[in-house]
């Protein structure tokens, strides 16, 4: 293949290449460096564009304000960063807990700008694909940098720090994630890690989509059950027709964050509200909840039956088991020694740690983004916490995991050695 680039494994491995974009004609050339400040300049373009469409809208049909135009856009310039999970102040008071759902509209952006770039520069080596991944990234937030020290102002701002920071690690993952779909799998990321690593990648991330999987059919149950409540409020905080519109969108991009709510509760960690006041399979102590549709769905008493959700993570963790890649195994040894010594080996035990590992970073980064504050009172904190989802993963997953491993083998290696000692005998 003469347009690509070899991608050479380090070390011993098959020799693969980097598939390049399909050119489009009505895509122009540019040099590398310009491709990518084009597409950095019009993802962040048009993600202002439709923030300022939204507040706008928001503005003439239900806040009714008396604000001025320029103050309409530097609201949309934070509303922007807020996509981004950028932690808001108003008045003095952090909003850390922001919509998940709004960010498909910088990542879109971003995922479609970065093809742009691909098809536009059209690199021929690995690493050329890296830069305009990195290029993007760092304009990027760059470029969010500077919406920040326009549109912040003492009543309504953000952070510097954490806008850029929090739009690099955006940029940085959807980037790299367009980049990966450029290539043969297995080609730009695994191929130079461990094999244990390799191995536990697979197990990791597709436990983790079947817990956001039961967290968000749990969040659908809740949300049936409570149905009347959510109508209640929603007709309550929102009689008109354009004031219910704004709210609804509102509570669809919350819908990510009830259901990373609905995982923890399911893991058992459950939520945290305020200072004291907690949701769980054992507690309910709400508290005095302000008027918000999501809100209803918060279970207001422990159910009997709620003690019984220990076994899905305990079924994950068994998941787990079965998708890590394992070594055909036979009860051997004459000794005891030897017998126990066979049950594990050390690939199969790092690759389940590497698997739990992984999946209890996700969950606790997953948790550290559904968790954060609303308000002051009960609402200076809620969400679930980051360390007490990733200890549950650790501590039951994980160990469910293990025992599936190593119970089947040691009752086998038992048995193995009371025939072999009932043999001798003989």
């Amino acid at each position: 293949m003469n347009d690509a680039a070899a991608s050479k494994r380090p070390g011993s491995g098959p020799q693969r290449h980097w598939r390049r974009p399909i050119p489009e004609e009505h895509i122009k050339h540019y040099p590398l460096p310009i491709a990518a400040a084009i597409a950095a300049s019009a993802a962040a373009l048009l993600g202002f564009v439709i923030s300022f469409s939204i507040v706008m809208g928001i503005w003439l049909f239900a806040a009714h304000g008396n604000e001025s135009t320029l103050q309409v856009m530097r609201a949309a310039g934070i509303a922007w960063l807020g996509m981004h999970l950028v932690p808001v102040s108003i008045a003095g008071t952090t909003i850390g807990l922001l919509p998940w759902g709004f960010m498909a509209i910088p990542i879109t952006l971003l995922w479609r700008s970065t093809q742009w770039a691909f098809k536009s520069a059209q690199p021929e080596s690995g690493k050329q694909f890296w830069r305009i991944a990195i290029f993007i990234s760092l304009l990027y937030s760059a470029l969010s940098v500077l919406i920040n020290l326009v549109t912040s102002t003492r009543d309504l701002n953000t952070s510097l720090i954490s806008s850029a920071i929090h739009t690099l690690i955006l940029s940085v993952l959807v980037t790299v994630s367009c980049l990966v779909s450029y290539a043969p799998s297995r080609t730009i990321l695994i191929d130079g890690m461990p094999d244990v690593v390799v191995h536990g990648l697979r197990p990791g991330l597709i436990t983790f989509g079947v817990l956001l999987g039961l967290g968000s059919l749990a969040t659908t149950v809740s949300m049936i059950i409570h149905w009347n409540e959510i109508k209640a409020v929603t007709t309550l905080m929102a009689p008109g027709i354009f004031d219910g519109l704004f709210l609804t969108l509102l509570c669809i991009g919350y819908l990510p964050t009830a259901t990373v709510w609905s995982m923890s509760y399911l893991l058992g960690p459950g939520i945290l509200i305020g200072g004291n006041g907690q949701v769980s399979t054992s507690v309910s102590q709400p508290g005095a909840l302000p008027a918000f549709p999501l809100l209803s769905i918060l279970p207001s008493s422990v159910s009997s039956a709620s003690t019984l959700l220990i076994v899905i993570p305990v079924m994950v963790g068994v998941m787990m088991f079965f998708l890590i890649p394992r070594e055909r195994w036979h009860a051997t040894g004459e000794t005891l020694t030897e017998v126990l010594s066979n049950i594990v080996r050390g690939s199969e035990f790092l690759t389940l740690l590497v698997g739990t590992g992984i999946l209890a970073s996700l969950c606790w980064i997953a948790a550290a983004a559904a968790s954060g504050s609303l308000g002051i009172g009960y609402l200076k904190f809620i969400g679930p916490a980051p360390n007490a989802v990733a200890w549950a993963i650790v501590s039951v997953c994980g160990t469910s995991a293990l025992l599936a491993l190593i119970l089947p083998r040691l009752i086998l290696s038992l048995m193995h050695l009371w025939s072999h000692r009932e043999s001798a005998t003989k």
